[in-house]
């Protein structure tokens, strides 16, 4: 019953997508089984594409009945065409999911996430290592104090470097300075080739939630770091945006609080030759949200550019973005409420305004979300996401022109 619904699904949700420009081909494909199922990040890979994610690992018995499930840190690879080639599930034995993958020079694939004990129901960091090809897979956890997430990681000279958070207290504890107990923290964890940890991580906030979603190398030297804030939130502010650079031990350089509104949250960046390229979002989920995109300068505590984006009748929550050609960028998210949102992808320029005409929303009966995009050389745009409907959801792979 449960393979009929999604075949079903499927064929609505293909015939609900829209071209809104001269796209010559869409491809749209699903992974997953009958439970949860979701992508968070996609890359290229030299003859397809990486997706990360969720995946339930499913076991079952006569007639096809489920007996046990487990979410687990997945990965799967894609050809060019969307066609699966394999797929891996990470964790060991304990849930989690993946955040973030990346591909290296040689055609090996590193991701982050974290996984949860499922006895002490502790979560912590993850990073797994494996061959172009899902061979010879090396995982690591780090098995620490509290609870840690990670959303980014970077390749650096001696291996690489984790984004994170931490909810571990930290002190002294002030108005301006620490973290309280239970709330979120930045982590900046430096690792080697081996996945081995080089000294002790880094937490860097205040004594409210801070969040660091994106970290890139920084034209400045070292690193710098995209996200949200509560730094203000006793003086009537909510989140606001931040940017904060980091040398290579993961140690703070200089930041700087961007707040133009009382309530903006940090969700992806990227580098420009002058400046840098932030998306946001303005409102919480479970208010009307827009995107919120703004030009920062190379000198971080400059006044931004605010791009004019135009105000939607509907909610637009914006995910993640990637460049695309030389001079523009691909944003992904969601479009509509958030109990029946649909897919949304459009592109923008250097200075972050709306290229007219450069927009798709597809949808259909549940909720869609775009959770990360790329392109390729040939203008394709690669999206990959969720389609959920009651208690499941499957990954979604869209591509196509604009």
């Amino acid at each position: 019953m449960k393979w009929k619904f999604f075949i079903t699904f499927i064929l609505i949700f293909f015939t609900a997508c829209e071209k809104t420009g001269d796209n010559d081909s869409i491809i749209l494909k699903f992974y997953g089984d009958a439970l949860e199922d979701i992508g968070t990040s996609i890359t290229l890979a030299e003859d397809g594409y990486i997706i990360c994610g969720q995946l339930t690992e499913i076991t079952r018995g006569d007639g096809n009945y489920i007996e046990s499930s487990i979410k687990k840190p997945g990965i799967i690879k894609t050809g060019l065409d969307g066609n699966m080639v394999w797929e891996k599930y990470l964790g060991n034995n304990q849930p989690g999911s993946v955040s973030k993958v990346i591909v290296l020079e040689n055609g090996s694939i590193v991701c982050t996430g974290q996984v949860t004990d499922t006895m002490t129901l502790q979560t912590d960091i993850f990073v797994a290592k494996m061959g172009s090809d899902g061979s010879g897979i090396v995982q690591e956890v780090f098995d620490t104090t509290g609870n840690q997430l990670s959303n980014d990681i970077i390749e650096t000279a001696e291996g690489f470097l984790v984004l994170g958070t931490s909810d571990v207290k930290r002190e002294p504890l002030t108005d301006e300075t620490g973290n309280k107990e239970g709330k979120q923290d930045i982590l900046v964890m430096r690792i080697n080739n081996n996945l081995e940890q080089i000294d002790d991580p880094v937490q860097w906030g205040f004594p409210e939630d801070d969040i660091g979603t994106v970290i890139k190398a920084d034209p400045e030297g070292g690193y710098i770091i995209c996200g949200s804030t509560e730094r203000y939130i006793t003086q009537g502010q909510k989140n606001d945006l931040f940017i904060l650079r980091i040398n290579t031990t993961g140690n703070e350089k200089e930041y700087s609080i961007i707040g133009t509104t009382s309530d903006e949250y940090g969700k992806d960046m990227e580098v420009l030759d002058d400046g840098y390229l932030i998306l946001g979002v303005k409102g919480s989920e479970t208010e009307k949200q827009a995107p919120y995109i703004i030009k920062v300068f190379r000198d971080i505590h400059a006044d931004p550019l605010i791009a004019d984006n135009p105000v939607k009748d509907i909610s637009w929550s914006v995910k993640a973005m990637s460049k695309y050609k030389s001079n523009y960028y691909v944003v992904a998210g969601q479009a509509g409420p958030a109990s029946s949102a649909e897919m949304l992808i459009f592109m923008i320029d250097s200075e972050g305004k709306m290229v007219e005409g450069k927009e798709m929303i597809t949808g259909s009966t549940g909720i869609q979300a775009a959770y990360d995009v790329v392109s390729d050389n040939d203008d394709y745009v690669i999206a990959v996401g969720e389609n959920s409907y009651a208690n499941s959801s499957m990954i979604t792979l869209l591509k196509f022109r604009f």
